[in-house]
């Protein structure tokens, strides 16, 4: 015959992981898709972003970073590149021909600060 404390101390076990995992605060590691309005959509710089996530940070923080980003970058011209620092974030912008045309172009910045990490994707039209 089994004893009933043995059956139960897989079950404890994982009640009490689940509760030690729910009291983690969401920002420590998890993405957040941060939902922008068209009109902040398309006040950040370039012609609209579209998609923002942020990791280890707010999604306030995400529009500010992405806004200075977007200053540095056409500060340089239409085409133009940041290359330096923006508010203490180092951003790296991607751009695939595959997804440009003659009449404009998608890019994908990455803006990483410690352990927070802020992603956009926009499009410029030139």
């Amino acid at each position: 015959m089994m004893r009933p404390t043995r059956r139960l101390a897989p079950v404890v076990a994982a009640i009490a992981t689940a509760a030690a995992l729910a009291a983690v605060p969401a920002s420590a590691g998890a993405a957040t898709t941060c939902k922008l309005s068209l009109k902040t959509a398309r006040s950040m710089g370039p012609t609209y972003v579209t998609v923002m996530r942020v990791t280890g940070t707010s999604c306030a923080n995400g529009i500010k970073v992405t806004k200075a980003f977007h200053k540095c970058r056409l500060a340089k011209g239409i085409r133009g590149r940041c290359t330096t620092k923006v508010l203490g974030y180092s951003c790296t912008d991607r751009r695939p021909s595959s997804e440009s045309i003659p009449t404009q172009f998608t890019g994908h910045v990455i803006c990483r600060k410690g352990g927070a990490r802020i992603t956009h994707t926009y499009q410029q039209n030139t």
